[in-house]
């Protein structure tokens, strides 16, 4: 098995994490590979550095050291490809990042032994138009349409497979996968969805209207969002990154991908248990 490694380098916590972990790897004959951004890292030792954007087909697993945003940062460094990411929390909250510091070399060692599973979830390919084509972004988590400063409110006309849908009039929008569910998705309103059922949230941004409701569609299904706004422009952000903008007219198309992301799993991690443990539910000390 060959380990690519990779992650956040301005993360204080990784100073004193990976210089070890890579020695570690070293004495076990371990066949691994570091992203360039730990390159000027001190006490790394002798390693094969790459550059971070060729991560992808590299290894057999990735392992990303940070938070959720640099886990989801590394599912778009892959472009798609189907690697499985072990995320490993250098952060607070983490729902995606479930390995922590105490359990790296315990579920290192899982790793190498084959004992864990492959959990698959979904992605979308974002597309857009200025009158040429961009894209495609993959974001495991969602998409989100904006009015990027401008002080008043944006329409964004939605349809799904060609049918049109609502002119949603508000803040904007989220077009968010069930992983993404438990992120921004749910600040606004949306519902908590199991990270490995289908579906495709689509939910409102501070809509001027009340009927304006979350709405869970099919993952087969394709939404096309078109700006109608007097805004100079509206931003588009993949995963918490802005990737264009678009004008008055110009639209944006979010389908389910044909690749999945692939997310490293051990046993005994349940999401219903993560949930309640990240959300605080279950306080049995709360008084009735």
């Amino acid at each position: 098995m060959i380990l690519v490694v990779t992650g956040n380098r301005t993360k204080p916590e990784v100073v004193d994490v990976l210089p070890p972990f890579l020695a570690w790897l070293r004495e076990r004959g371990v066949q691994h590979v570091v992203s360039d951004e730990f390159q000027e890292l001190s006490g790394l030792g002798h390693n094969d550095f790459i550059p971070a954007a060729e991560i992808g087909g590299k290894g057999d697993v990735v392992i990303s050291f940070g938070g959720d945003g640099t886990f989801l940062n590394t599912i778009r460094l892959l472009k798609g490809q189907e690697t499985p990411v072990m995320g490993v929390n250098l952060g607070g909250l983490g729902y995606l990042t479930e390995v922590s510091t105490d359990e790296l070399y315990e579920r290192t060692e899982q790793l190498l032994r084959g004992e864990w599973e492959i959990e698959r979830r979904i992605l979308l390919e974002v597309t857009a138009t200025d009158g040429k084509p961009q894209g495609p972004w993959y974001a495991l988590n969602d998409v989100v349409v904006d009015k990027a400063g401008y002080s008043r409110l944006i329409e964004l006309k939605a349809s799904i497979n060609g049918v049109y849908l609502n002119t949603f009039r508000g803040d904007g929008l989220i077009v968010s996968t069930p992983t993404g569910s438990t992120g921004y998705s749910l600040s606004s309103g949306g519902p908590i969805l199991e990270p490995k059922m289908g579906g495709i949230l689509i939910v409102p941004l501070n809509p001027h209207s009340l009927s304006n409701r979350p709405l869970v569609i099919d993952d087969d299904k394709t939404v096309e969002v078109v700006a109608h706004t007097p805004a100079p422009t509206v931003s588009i952000s993949v995963d918490g990154q802005t990737v264009t903008q678009l004008k008055s007219g110009q639209s944006l198309t979010v389908r389910r991908a044909k690749s999945n992301a692939c997310v490293v799993k051990f046993a005994g991690r349940q999401f219903y248990a993560i949930l309640r443990q990240k959300l605080g539910w279950g306080d049995t000390n709360t008084n009735s």
